[in-house]
């Protein structure tokens, strides 16, 4: 069964998981505790694209029988794209005179195929590509998730993971797949567990979609006023205080989800179109807005920095968005169905 709410939010989630990758070029600086609380509830868009995944798991793929073909689907439209598209990036950085490279610098490896394999395993070759190596192991683990849904105990996995999840945190610089792994996990079986249970999650989402609002825009200002503004990465065992972004992005996700419930059938202009091409749309923006930084290594291209703030950083997210989407339109149009071996759509 179609759902139209959960449709239009993959287009949203994109939105905000481009404005990740393009604040600093529309020269927005964080200067206040509102700010702060703003850029807070902006950053992090990667848990919709997982509670989302989660749910379209059980939702489409969980009643179905075959893991292999499911699995084997996700080599063919999600890796293949994301190697075919990492190769040039990967050999640029093997073969650029510019140094010292991502390869040498993060992870001081000087071998060409070792490199090669560490750019593969990171996702560090265009920004956001990281997801990838994380996103494959979750593919990997469906029988798991489709066990624990027959067994009813989803939830009961994923509260205590998601504790943990909340002092592990994302990796620094995204490199680190299984630490990813298990901050994503708990919002993954979430997904699925609200998918598995709309029956009772629906109607109660539908009546406190206020308060869960309130809940994420408390975070947002709790964390802007005595933490940090933006995702809190660190080491997997360092010590460190609670992410509330992560908790602040589920509740957002829940109240996001009921908004768009009470719509019903009704479409937000350019929704659709944006999660027909959602995940070309993840895969080609980082080919604009990575130049942007590996060549250029300038934030403030366009000379704005001094004007810059949210509105910028939204307009421009809504052209690298806009832009992104047209070329994927242009390239399914050129090889037809091929084009999800290239796009993942």
């Amino acid at each position: 069964m179609f759902l139209n709410s959960i449709n239009q939010f993959r287009g949203m989630a994109i939105l905000f998981i481009v404005f990740a990758h393009v604040y600093r070029m529309a020269g927005w600086e964080i200067d206040t505790v509102t700010e702060g609380a703003l850029f807070n509830l902006m950053m992090n868009g990667t848990v919709f694209f997982v509670f989302i995944s989660g749910f379209l798991f059980h939702h489409v793929f969980h009643h179905r029988r075959g893991f292999g073909k499911y699995f084997g689907n996700k080599c063919k439209f999600v890796l293949l794209p994301y190697l075919l598209l990492s190769l040039p990036w990967i050999i640029w950085h093997l073969t650029s005179s510019e140094g010292p490279m991502f390869h040498q610098e993060l992870a001081g490896i000087d071998n060409p195929a070792l490199a090669a394999g560490w750019y593969v395993i990171t996702g560090r070759t265009l920004t956001a590509y990281w997801y990838i190596p994380m996103g494959m192991m979750l593919f990997a683990l469906c029988p798991v998730f489709k066990w624990l849904t027959n067994k009813g105990w989803v939830i009961y996995t994923a509260i205590p993971l998601l504790i943990v999840a909340v002092y592990v945190h994302r990796p620094i610089g995204n490199l680190n797949a299984i630490q990813s792994l298990v901050y994503f996990l708990p919002i993954y079986l979430i997904g699925i567990w609200v998918s598995a249970h709309r029956d009772k999650a629906f109607p109660w989402m539908d009546r406190y979609w206020w308060l869960l609002l309130v809940v994420a825009i408390a975070l947002a200002f709790i964390q802007s006023a005595f933490l940090e503004a933006g995702p809190m990465n660190k080491a997997a065992f360092e010590p460190g205080p609670p992410d509330l972004m992560l908790l602040q992005k589920l509740a957002l996700s829940l109240a996001i989800m009921a908004l768009l419930n009470k719509l019903g059938e009704k479409e937000i202009p350019l929704f659709p179109q944006l999660a027909d091409t959602s995940f070309a749309i993840y895969f080609i923006h980082p080919w604009i807005t990575t130049p942007w930084w590996m060549i250029f290594d300038e934030p403030d291209l366009l000379g704005i920095q001094q004007y810059g703030g949210w509105v910028t950083a939204v307009l421009l997210t809504l052209v690298i968005t806009l832009i992104s989407m047209l070329i994927a339109m242009g390239i399914k149009k050129l090889m037809g169905k091929r084009s999800r071996y290239l796009i993942g759509w």
